[in-house]
């Protein structure tokens, strides 16, 4: 009888320690990529021959087939009765008067605003040395942040921002060095009830990413206003239906 009563008992202390073994493995977060490859660079369309030199930023105005840009904010879009809403501006560039850039400009918004871009066929792993790097301009109070959407639908704001320049600059900055996010209202674009900062945001399935200022323009003449040239994203593609597959 006793025999039986520690083979029982170590049946089942076997069965926990399986068990207990298989938890820990499912909670397990999974690794970072120790190596990562741009999954996009997108600059954005210029202006059609005989075209204004400003026109309103559209969703088509992506280069990159694989893309999808999208516009998000009450400020993003043009109104139907008065020049308003993100535009695509084609100019010279400043440091560089013989070249003509094609670059995004805010200064006529009136609202919040942020521009996304999805990869159709893939979403991106931004975790481990996943940078992202661009050419900006932001001026005055005016400062640009990355914006990410996750897998879930859930938005958030980076606690980093580049600051104002006089000139178009390139910048990169890793993911990883980014300290916190807060939630934003799709709709409104501003920052949602949930007030909590987010500490150590899994970014291993990021649906869109992008930026804003989170401020409307100052207008025509001034220097509120923020521009981008173009924009790209280091990190490892995670094909959209293996993901789902997943879940």
């Amino acid at each position: 009888m006793r025999m039986k009563t520690y083979v029982l008992s170590a049946v089942v202390l076997l069965a926990l320690t399986v068990n207990i073994a298989a938890q820990q493995q499912q909670a397990r977060p999974a690794q970072a990529p120790k190596t990562v490859s741009l999954i996009f660079h997108e600059t954005f369309k210029g202006r059609a021959p005989g075209a204004p030199a400003q026109i309103p930023l559209t969703t088509g105005h992506a280069t990159n087939a694989n893309l999808e840009l999208k516009l998000y904010g009450p400020g993003a879009k043009a109104a139907p009765d008065h020049e308003s809403g993100l535009l695509l501006n084609n100019a010279a560039d400043e440091a560089k008067p013989d070249e003509m850039i094609s670059y995004i400009w805010s200064g006529v918004t009136e609202g919040h605003w942020a521009v996304m871009l999805r990869e159709k066929n893939n979403l991106m792993d931004l975790t481990g040395p996943a940078k992202l790097r661009w050419r900006l301009r932001p001026r005055s109070f005016h400062q640009l942040r990355p914006v990410v959407k996750l897998a879930d639908g859930t938005m958030l704001a980076a606690d980093y921002a580049e600051a104002g320049s006089t000139y178009w600059r390139e910048t990169e900055v890793y993911f990883v060095d980014i300290p916190r996010w807060r939630v934003l209202e799709p709709n409104r674009l501003d920052e949602a009830r949930d007030t909590a900062w987010r500490y150590n945001l899994d970014l291993s399935k990021v649906d869109e990413i992008g930026f804003t200022d989170l401020q409307r323009g100052a207008g025509h003449g001034a220097e509120g206003n923020s521009g981008l040239d173009w924009i790209e994203v280091h990190g490892k593609p995670v094909p959209r239906a293996t993901s789902q597959s997943q879940r």
